[in-house]
Parts: C-alpha cells; structure tokens; sequence
C-alpha cells in the first residue's frame, strides 16, 4: 500500500525519540526517527520483539528514500515506532516526496 509521509503519520502515529534530544523527523514535538545503533537501536529491537508491526524501516531505496513496515538491515537509515500496527497482510510503502 502506498502512502503519503501525512497519511502514514495521521494513521499509524509514530512515537517521539525518547532517547535524543536531536532526532530526526521533527514535527514540533521531538523527533520520530531512532538511530541505528546504541541504545536507540536497543530500544527498538525491545519493541520490534514484543510488537513487531509496530516498527518501521526507513529505507534507501531503488527511486528515493521510503519507509517500510518491519524491522530491516539492508539500506536502512533509521527506524519508526507507531502507536498503530501495520495491517496483517499489506506491504506498506511510504513516499517521503510530496
């Protein structure tokens, strides 16, 4: 399914980087993005254990940077946590472009 970055956020609620004061993806509220190491990279293995449909990948991708539902190592930049789960059974696909 693919979406907008306002759709994806309005929808699924991505939480605020609790661990740094300078993340990325800042709406005015903290930033929503974890990094990919340290304790941040901790925290989001905690949750992706626990629930996994609630963290996402941001990914380079084939075209442009993009976010993906799931925990993924290859080309990843950073991570998202959600209050709301991705759906069973749909491939997300977020465009970071207007």
């Amino acid at each position: 399914m693919k979406m907008t970055f306002e759709e994806w956020d309005e929808a699924h609620k991505p939480v605020v980087n609790h661990l740094s004061d300078s993340s990325s993806f800042d709406d005015g509220n903290g930033g929503v993005m974890f990094e990919t190491y340290g304790n941040e990279l901790d925290h989001v293995l905690s949750v992706a254990n626990t629930s996994p449909r609630n963290v996402w990948t941001l990914i380079d991708g084939d075209q442009a940077a993009c976010i993906v539902d799931g925990y993924h190592l290859v080309n990843r930049i950073g991570y998202f946590i959600t209050k709301h789960p991705a759906t069973v059974g749909i491939n997300y696909e977020v465009s970071l472009e207007d």
